[in-house]
């Protein structure tokens, strides 16, 4: 791994991909933890479900564009941790383009009463959030590396 503490392009890299790195942890821990439970617990059923729906495609653009700049700024120090992002991005990719819209159609099918369709949608819901956690713990494993200097 190269030292980046001679270089300042590389350490201001470093900088800009650890605070994206936290960025991404915090939006996150504060979108699953908070404010998806938040509109669950406080709208009638129909509306956080139309509020969710809305919301999660903005939140995977969002949070693979920060996934996408912290990757991009620790490419050259932290070539590893990078990689993590890189698949952290793709993560978030693969679930606004397939698991977001499966997950859709299956509600829909579900609120319909559609045979089945509960249980398809329990378990594309679950490996969203299995999809999810995993993304959650590799963005912290790094932001920790970040923070301790970067155990090999």
């Amino acid at each position: 791994m190269p030292d980046p503490s001679g270089d300042p392009i590389a350490v201001a890299l470093t900088v800009v991909g650890g605070f994206c790195c936290a960025l991404l942890l915090g939006g996150m821990v504060m979108f699953a933890g908070i404010f998806a439970r938040t509109a669950f617990a406080h709208l009638p059923r129909p509306t956080a479900a139309a509020f969710m729906r809305a919301a999660f495609a903005s939140y995977y653009l969002t949070m693979a564009v920060i996934a996408g700049l912290a990757a991009a700024g620790l490419a050259w120090a932290r070539p590893i941790d990078s990689v993590v992002l890189v698949a952290v991005l793709a993560g978030f990719v693969a679930a606004r383009q397939w698991l977001m819209p499966a997950a859709h159609r299956l509600e829909a099918e579900r609120e319909a009463g559609l045979p089945g369709a509960a249980e398809r949608f329990g378990t594309i819901h679950g490996r969203s959030v299995l999809l999810n956690f995993v993304q959650v713990l590799a963005v912290a494993i790094v932001l920790g590396r970040l923070l301790v200097g970067g155990a090999a």
